[in-house]
């Protein structure tokens, strides 16, 4: 089962994203907010695949936001996880100004 979490940064950035993989897919396809590094977006992209590419620019200068390289400010409470990945209510950085003021909070998704 999935969800989705709530992305919002001050200088506009405002997405929403799935999180995790459907009942039929879950062991090959694990949806996960992730920054890419070439187009500046917040995407999201199958962790789960051995390259990860942007589904925007098809780069793969791609990093998940579980990835230490993108925290700003930890945050004390987990928002949402999947596997061995979790967001917190920290801070990240943000693709579009690149501040580590990109905030994570529940989405208002459930699927399967």
């Amino acid at each position: 089962m999935g969800s989705s979490v709530q992305a919002i940064c001050p200088c506009g950035v405002e997405e929403e994203i799935m999180i995790g993989g459907g009942m039929m897919n879950y062991q090959t396809h694990c949806s996960f907010p992730c920054c890419c590094e070439k187009c500046h977006s917040l995407v999201e992209a199958n962790v789960l695949v051995k390259q990860l590419r942007c589904p925007e620019c098809r780069s793969t200068k791609i990093i998940p936001y579980s990835d230490a390289r993108l925290m700003g400010e930890p945050g004390g409470d987990i928002v949402e996880s999947w596997g061995e990945r979790s967001l917190t209510d920290g801070t990240y950085k943000c693709p579009k100004c690149e501040k580590p003021t990109l905030r994570f909070g529940p989405g208002s998704i459930l699927w399967d």
